[in-house]
């Protein structure tokens, strides 16, 4: 799966939580509509914007949206290709197997996406730009008085840094803009037309945006709409969003001082009506009015202000935690059939098998699709994807998982089919589980590797199945530990002769038991990205065996390899 592809796929999921989380918002405004504050029912946007920013998010017990994960730990996707011959590698060769990357091909639907964001940023960005020259091309010098009561105004609301004033006779009414340096926006012969009162309270207003931070939210919730421009949820609660915004600048400013101003305010309202901006995809500028079919609920708002209660502060942090829990998180993988039985939970498991747990759970592949494939060729896909995948090993020997395909001990062999499967955003281990039930067979994880055995065969050994003791052979193999076996693509003749190799090295003057292959063992069988870490000879044995789909048998002297 290409970059844009997997950008189109978060985009989708993220639309859908942000539509419910939005009209959930709404609902809660809707309910409590005479008793919410402005400034919190602006502030309960917050859970929504989380929504639309975060890449991934936090996973929690009582999620109700699915997992989903990060973009930004995706590779592209890679398809099973048609099996090639190539020369033999030597013992520890880094060959990958058969797996090819597949040539790239961008769904229309993300393409239509990506030229729609682009378009709509593109001419918000040059209405802005044209905009900003016109108004520059416009200004004027601002006069001493104008001046005085802008320091004033700045002071009041507690700005710490000096912001830039354009006056200009191509500004209509005012507002803020800019984002590094944010830019004051007046137009020519202000405070003309206004009560000294009226003046002071819309450059309150002005400072307050600065002051809150409205200006970096506003360009953000711009990129955003862009983004999401086929959503039409998305687009109303967007203009929502900015209507709370300017109401819960309002009340911000009347609780400044003591003194009663809500008269003079809801006049110097009804005097900017004329001169509000259209509504519209206004990028970068965030005026008193952003649409004049809110002065209604504006003016209403004023008319009844008063400081909210101090109780509404736990109640309105309440509300944006539950939403933020609830809407912003996802839902941790619910237990399946392999959760762990009372039985397995009074046996510690090896470190080494919970290491290979965590990572089938933790690694998810973006896109896994087969048609006509056989199943060495998918479980070599998920060999390559695992060790592509995998972010929790830093050493590129350690990354991955083995997998190994054994034959039957018992009954009749393994019979080849053909899989067909297309999965997206799956785990490791949903693939496996996908491909597992498609062949007939089972999944078993040791300290090792994950092994793919037919249904009903036995896991154990024949001695073990027949409770023999095991024998000296196998008792040996067992105390030679061997640090590092790296197998990609040898003959299992060489394999054999590797693992002989070593445990003559490693024996230090003890017993070495023979591994051998017999006259009917399949010599030239192959064996594929077998890597192993501080593991027994006798186990090292097993799993080329089951690697090279060859029957393992144990006397007191020798381990042999073949039917």
């Amino acid at each position: 799966m290409n970059f844009i592809e997997s950008m189109f796929e978060w985009l989708l999921a993220t639309t859908l939580r942000a539509s419910a989380m939005a009209v959930a918002i709404l609902g809660i405004q809707f309910l409590l509509r005479r008793w919410l504050p402005p400034q919190w029912r602006h502030a309960l946007w917050v859970p929504f914007l989380l929504v639309l920013a975060l890449p991934v998010l936090p996973k929690v017990p009582f999620g109700i949206f699915p997992q989903r994960s990060s973009p930004a730990n995706e590779a592209p996707a890679l398809q099973v290709a048609a099996p090639a011959t190539s020369a033999l590698p030597a013992m520890e060769a880094t060959t990958a197997p058969v797996v090819a990357a597949a040539a790239p091909k961008v769904n229309q639907w993300a393409l239509a996406w990506l030229a729609g964001s682009v378009i709509m940023l593109g001419i918000g960005i040059a209405s802005y730009q044209r905009n900003m020259r016109r108004i520059k091309r416009a200004a004027v010098p601002m006069d001493d008085s104008l001046r005085q009561s802008l320091a004033r105004a700045s002071r009041e609301v507690g700005l710490q840094r000096k912001t830039l004033v354009i006056v200009s006779t191509a500004v209509d009414s005012p507002a803020v803009t800019g984002l590094l340096r944010p830019a004051l926006l007046l137009p020519a012969g202000f405070p003309t037309g206004f009560s000294e009162s009226q003046a002071r309270l819309i450059l309150l207003h002005e400072f307050t945006h600065l002051k809150r931070l409205d200006l970096p939210v506003n360009w953000l919730t711009c990129v955003f709409q862009a983004m999401h421009w086929f959503n039409p949820i998305l687009w109303f609660a967007f203009a929502r969003l900015r209507a709370d915004r300017e109401s819960a600048c309002d009340a911000q400013v009347l609780s400044l001082d003591q003194d009663d101003h809500r008269s003079d305010y809801g006049h110097a309202l009804l005097k900017l009506q004329s001169a509000a901006p259209q509504a519209g995809f206004n990028l970068g500028f965030v005026g008193i009015f952003e649409r004049n079919s809110e002065l209604k609920t504006r003016i209403r708002d004023i008319s009844s202000h008063r400081k909210a209660h101090p109780a509404w502060k736990a109640a309105g942090l309440s509300l944006i935690g539950a939403l933020t829990l609830l809407g912003a998180t996802e839902a941790q993988e619910r237990k399946t059939q392999r959760e762990t039985t009372k039985e397995d939970a009074k046996v510690p498991k090896d470190p080494r098998q919970v290491a290979i747990e965590k990572k089938l759970d933790a690694i998810v592949i973006p896109m896994v699709k087969f048609e006509d494939t056989s199943i060495e060729e998918a479980i070599d896909f998920l060999r390559i994807r695992s060790k592509e995948l995998d972010k929790s090993e830093s050493e590129p020997a350690k990354k991955g998982v083995n997998f190994v395909i054994r034959a039957a001990r018992t009954g009749p062999p393994l019979q080849p089919k053909r899989l067909t499967l297309d999965l997206k955003e799956v785990t490791l281990r949903k693939a496996l589980e996908n491909v597992a039930e498609l062949s007939g067979l089972r999944l078993s994880v040791d300290a090792y590797a994950v092994t793919l055995a037919p249904q009903g065969d036995a896991d154990a050994a024949p001695e073990a199945r027949e409770n023999k003791p095991p024998t000296k052979a196998m008792l040996a193999a067992s105390k030679i530990i061997i640090p590092i076996v790296d197998i990609d693509g040898a003959s299992l003749e060489e394999t054999v002769d590797f693992l002989n190799l070593r445990a003559k090295e490693l024996a230090n003057g003890a017993e070495v038991p023979q591994v051998v292959l017999t006259p009917k063992a399949k010599r030239d069988a192959k064996i594929k990205e077998l890597r192993l870490r501080n593991v027994p000879l006798g186990e090292a044995v097993r799993y080329v065996a089951e690697a090279a789909k060859q029957p393992l048998a144990a006397d007191d002297e020798k381990l042999s390899i073949g039917f």
